[in-house]
C-alpha cells in the first residue's frame, strides 16, 4: 500500500530535481519555473486527498510552519543577494537603488493603502497588505538579479533590483509594525503611540540592524580569512559559513529588536566588502553557491505550498475588487511610480522600465502577513490573505513569463576604469 508519505519523497525528489533542468528547458520561453511548480502543487493538492497541506488560516500551527519556512527562505536569499554583488558601496553606481527605496517603495505603500480602503479594508489591515506586498521578493527575483559575485553580468537593472531586494524586505517592517499597532490599539480601544513607533520601530530596529549586520560581517570575513578560517582550509565549509554568519547575525538583531532581514544583507555586504583585500576573492563564489542550493530546496517545498494554499479555498470569496488591486499594483502602481521615481537617474528608458516593471512579489509578503496575524488580531485577515494570494499568482505568471525575454535584451556595461569609479562617487 502506497503511504502519504512515500508520494511526498517521490513528488519531493522530482521537484528538486525538476530545478536543475527546467531552467535550461524554459529557456526564454513564455512560461516560468515557479508557474510550473505552483501549478504541479495545485494538481497535487486536487489528486490526492491526503496531500499534507497547511492553511495558515485554519491553525496556528500552520501558521507558525509558513511563518518560519517563509522567514528561512528569505534570510537565505538575502544573504544570497548581498554576496552576489560586486559594485562597491558608495554613492556612484547606486542612484537607481536609492530611488527605488527612498521614494519608490513608500509611494507604493501609501498607494496600496488607499487601494485597500477603498476594498473596504480597515486601516491596520491596508496597511498590513501595503507592507506586504510593497517589497520586491529577493526569492522569486532571481532572473532578474545578479546572478553571483565575479560573474561579470552587473549592469545596472540587476544590481538595482538585487539591491532592493535586499534592502526593502527589511525597511518594510516598520510598516508591519505600524499594521500591528493599529490593530491592537483597534482591539483594545487605545490610542496608537505614533511616536513610539517612530522612535522604537523605525529608528532603534533601522540601526541596531546595520549596526550588528556590519559587525557580524566584518568578524565572521576577519575569522573566515585567517589561518583559522575556512578559506585557508579550501573553502571545504564554505556551506556552514554561509549559514553560521546568517543566523549569527539574523538571531543576534532579532534578540535586540532590530529587524534581522536587514542585518543578514548588510552582514553579507560587509563579508563582500571585506574579501576584496584578502587575495582570495574567489572565495565568496563557495557560500553564494550553497546559498542558492539551499535556496532551491526551500523554493520547491514552498512553490508546491503555494498551488495547494491556492486551491484550498482562499480564493472562494474573490472578487473583482481583489482582482483590481493585484493587477493595480502589477500593471499601474509600481511601473508607473518606479518609472517616474527612476526619470532622474543615468540610463535609458528600457532600463528604467524595466527597473520599475519587475517589482516581483513573493514569499516574503506571505511571511509579512504570517508574522502580523501572529501578533494582533486583523479583522479582515482572510481578505487581506487573498489579495496577497493573487498578487503574487499574478506575478509569478506575468514576471516570471517575461523577465527572460526583458533581461537578454539587458547588457553589462563595461567596468568603469579605477580613475572613473572615483570620480563617481
Amino acid at each position: 500500500m502506497i503511504e502519504t508519505k512515500d508520494l511526498v519523497f517521490f513528488f519531493g525528489g522530482i521537484a528538486l530535481l525538476g530545478l536543475t533542468a527546467l531552467p535550461l528547458i524554459c529557456g526564454r520561453r513564455v512560461i516560468s519555473v515557479p508557474l510550473i511548480y505552483v501549478t504541479a502543487g495545485m494538481m497535487l493538492a486536487l489528486l490526492l486527498p491526503d496531500w499534507p497541506s497547511a492553511d495558515p488560516r485554519r491553525s496556528e500551527l500552520a501558521l507558525g510552519v509558513i511563518e518560519h519556512l517563509t522567514e528561512l527562505i528569505v534570510i537565505i536569499a538575502l544573504a544570497g543577494a548581498g554576496l552576489a554583488i560586486d559594485r562597491q558601496p558608495g554613492r556612484g553606481g547606486w542612484h537607481h537603488t536609492r530611488m527605488l527605496l527612498i521614494v519608490v517603495m513608500p509611494v507604493t505603500i501609501a498607494a496600496v493603502f488607499l487601494l485597500g480602503q477603498w476594498a473596504g479594508l480597515s486601516a491596520a489591515s491596508a496597511v498590513l497588505l501595503a507592507s506586504a506586498l510593497a517589497p520586491t521578493d529577493p526569492v522569486l527575483a532571481r532572473e532578474v538579479a545578479v546572478k553571483g559575485p565575479n560573474e561579470g553580468d552587473e549592469d545596472d537593472v540587476r544590481v538595482a533590483l538585487t539591491a532592493e531586494a535586499g534592502l526593502n524586505d527589511g525597511l518594510a517592517f516598520p510598516f508591519v509594525w505600524l499594521a500591528i499597532l493599529l490593530a491592537g490599539a483597534a482591539a483594545t480601544g487605545t490610542t496608537m503611540d505614533w511616536g513610539r513607533w517612530a522612535f522604537f520601530d523605525v529608528g532603534w530596529r533601522i540601526a541596531i540592524a546595520g549596526v550588528i549586520g556590519w559587525a557580524v560581517g566584518q568578524a565572521s570575513a576577519r575569522f573566515v580569512m585567517s589561518s583559522w578560517g575556512d578559506a585557508s582550509g579550501g573553502g571545504e565549509n564554505a556551506g556552514l559559513v554561509l549559514l553560521g554568519t546568517t543566523f549569527l547575525a539574523y538571531g543576534a538583531t532579532e534578540a535586540l529588536d532590530g529587524y534581522g532581514f536587514l542585518a543578514v544583507f548588510i552582514a553579507a555586504r560587509a563579508e563582500r566588502s571585506f574579501t576584496r583585500d584578502t587575495g582570495r576573492d574567489d572565495y565568496v563564489a563557495k557560500p553564494h553557491r550553497y546559498s542558492d542550493q539551499f535556496e532551491k530546496i526551500l523554493l520547491a517545498v514552498l512553490l508546491l505550498w503555494l498551488g495547494g494554499f491556492a486551491v484550498s479555498g482562499v480564493l472562494s470569496a474573490t472578487s473583482w475588487t481583489d482582482i483590481a488591486i493585484a493587477g493595480a499594483l502589477i500593471f499601474v502602481v509600481r511601473p508607473a511610480i518606479g518609472y517616474l521615481a527612476l526619470l532622474p537617474t543615468p540610463g535609458d528608458r528600457f532600463e528604467r522600465f524595466a527597473m520599475a516593471f519587475f517589482g516581483i512579489r513573493g514569499m516574503g509578503s506571505f511571511f509579512y502577513i504570517a508574522y502580523a496575524l501572529g501578533h494582533a488580531p486583523f479583522a479582515e485577515a482572510e481578505a487581506v490573505w487573498r489579495i496577497a494570494t493573487i498578487t503574487v499568482l499574478m506575478s509569478i505568471m506575468v514576471h516570471g513569463a517575461f523577465a527572460p525575454i526583458i533581461m537578454a535584451r539587458i547588457r553589462p556595461k563595461a567596468p568603469q576604469s579605477p580613475a572613473a569609479a572615483r570620480t563617481a562617487s
